[in-house]
């Protein structure tokens, strides 16, 4: 007993001594902040076993993200209560981004939190017609309803985060379609923004604003230029080249399934409009006066005549 204590005594000793030696002191400075400044919500359109197996195991494209939400009635699930499960640390980069940009940062993996939810939607595609908008196949597309309790969990799993991140602005709670609106589409339209940003997650406009810009667009309506730099102010990516050209149908879509999902044409209507200039008057108004301010085209030279 005497030479097991001593034995475990001289062991603290070298343990202690070797820390010593490194020389390391820490002293926590204050010029710091969270890495985490999105966080970025998906669905998944596979099952709960599908999507996990996705999520976690090496593949040849592998994917990844931070949690992950099942649905209720999912035969793959196996439990009767739903739970939310953690796959990747908040403290390391998960990999549901993919070539990503927000308010000019690109390579949103870096400085985000990855949400996905499993909601199946699906897509019939036309053997034969082409799409107006997209130019591709045709495709018929059907988004399942998000349940309660899926809600109630995201909710819930937001409050956390938030207070891990207090920095998330409500500008940077956003879908992947934000993100990447040329080639996704997710959490869709059937997502419910509006309810998380009443619970105070997320971003959403004052009807009043809207309607003020509403009226103010019909009599004095906003050159496309204009509303592509209203677009990128609040954090798309997007060329202004003052053309509706197919790179600005794709993000007014993204806009579109965020903030006005009862209509998502790809069309920068009246309405869409007077919703992004509400969202920047409360959220970035130092940018309004800028945006609004149409500009003349240069005066043309009356030509020389002989």
């Amino acid at each position: 007993m005497i030479r097991r204590t001593s034995y475990l005594f001289i062991t603290f000793l070298l343990a202690f001594n070797t820390v010593a030696c490194t020389g390391l002191q820490t002293n926590e400075s204050a010029n710091q902040n969270s890495r985490v400044s999105i966080i970025v919500i998906h669905h998944t359109t596979a099952n709960f076993e599908d999507s996990l197996h996705i999520l976690t195991q090496p593949s040849q494209y592998p994917v990844s993200s931070h949690y992950l939400i099942p649905e209720p009635g999912d035969q793959t699930y196996g439990k009767s209560a739903l739970r939310t499960y953690r796959l990747v640390d908040e403290s390391r980069r998960a990999w549901h981004a993919g070539t990503s940009y927000w308010a000019g940062k690109s390579g949103v993996n870096d400085q985000s939190i990855g949400i996905e939810l499993v909601n199946r939607t699906w897509c019939h595609t036309s053997d034969e017609g082409v799409n107006p908008y997209t130019g591709g196949r045709d495709r018929l597309c059907f988004y399942p309803d998000f349940a309660d309790g899926q809600i109630a969990l995201l909710v819930d799993l937001l409050g956390e985060i938030l207070k891990r991140h207090p920095d998330v602005k409500p500008t940077h709670i956003i879908g992947h379609s934000d993100i990447a609106p040329d080639r996704k589409i997710d959490p869709g339209p059937r997502f419910p923004w509006q309810r998380l940003a009443a619970l105070g997650y997320g971003a959403w406009y004052d009807d009043e604003t809207v309607i003020r810009y509403w009226e103010r667009f019909r009599v004095t309506p906003l050159p496309l230029i204009n509303l592509q730099k209203a677009l990128a102010a609040y954090g798309y990516k997007i060329e202004l080249t003052g053309e509706d050209d197919e790179q600005t149908r794709n993000v007014v879509r993204a806009f579109q399934l965020h903030f006005q999902p009862y209509q998502v044409t790809r069309e920068m209507n009246r309405e869409t409009a007077a919703i992004l200039f509400a969202l920047l008057e409360k959220y970035y108004p130092e940018q309004l006066d800028e945006l609004l301010l149409i500009e003349e085209p240069p005066a043309v030279e009356p030509e020389m005549t002989q």
